[in-house]
Parts: structure tokens; sequence; C-alpha cells
């Protein structure tokens, strides 16, 4: 389950439904209600917040948000790189996806341990001010 207050609109989650699970997009959040409006497909619905659940990162996700691996030596260093833009994501050791290192600009950011998809959209979104969606 995911807290309220870290699910923004536009972050990529997990909603369940009976047994059924679809990955989509955070449309809306009603704080008051504790719903979460989720669009997959063509389809919307309301979940409620014990519904949601994080979408697991790796590297495959990287490609759908748009990211394009980089051989260029200065930005992977001696580990992995992947680039959107301005946007660095760095894997410092190729064999440890939990230990990333983000780099906008003259911000760095280390990010050790799992994180989820939808806590990286937000990295991005308070590094950049904008949203971080599936290309």
């Amino acid at each position: 389950m995911i807290k309220l207050n870290e699910i923004k609109s536009g972050d990529i989650v997990n909603a369940r439904f009976e047994d059924v699970v679809n990955t989509g997009e955070v449309e809306q959040v009603d704080h008051t209600e504790r719903k979460v409006l989720v669009a997959h497909g063509d389809q919307e619905f309301w979940y409620n917040i014990e519904d949601i659940s994080p979408v697991p990162f790796n590297l495959e996700s990287l490609d759908k948000l748009g990211f394009t691996a980089t051989s260029d030596p200065l930005i992977k260093g001696n580990g992995i790189a992947y680039v959107k833009g301005p946007f660095i994501i760095q894997f410092p050791n190729p064999n440890n996806l939990k230990s990333i290192h983000l780099i906008y600009r003259d911000e760095h950011r280390d990010v050790n341990g799992e994180i989820s998809l939808h806590q990286l959209q937000n990295h991005y979104h308070s590094m950049t001010n904008f949203h971080l969606g599936l290309a």
C-alpha cells in the first residue's frame, strides 16, 4: 500500500479490484474520501487507498518513461546511466540497482534501497518541476 500523501496526479500505480490488478496513471486524489482515480487503458475508476500499490522500479520502466541508455563515459562513469534531456539516472554499480544517483543540472541526489516507479516520478518532479510520464 502507498501512503495517500505520497500519491500525486500522473503517478503510475497498481490498482486492485477483487483479484484483478491493473497498472495505470493517477488522474485525481480525493483526500477526504481517501480514494484515487486511476486511468488504465480507456477506462478510469475510483479505488480505495488500500487497493493502490506501488509499481516496482526496474530498467525496463526507464525505457517506458523515455530514458535512453548512454555510452558517454563522462556521464556513466564506471556504471551504467540513462538520460532524458538534462536529467541523468546513474547506477554506479551495474550489479546493484538499489543504489541510484540522480542528477539534474547542479542538483544531485543519492537514493539507496528499493524504489518504486511513483517515487522516481516524484524525485523527477521535485528536481525539475516537470511531470515524468509514460513516453
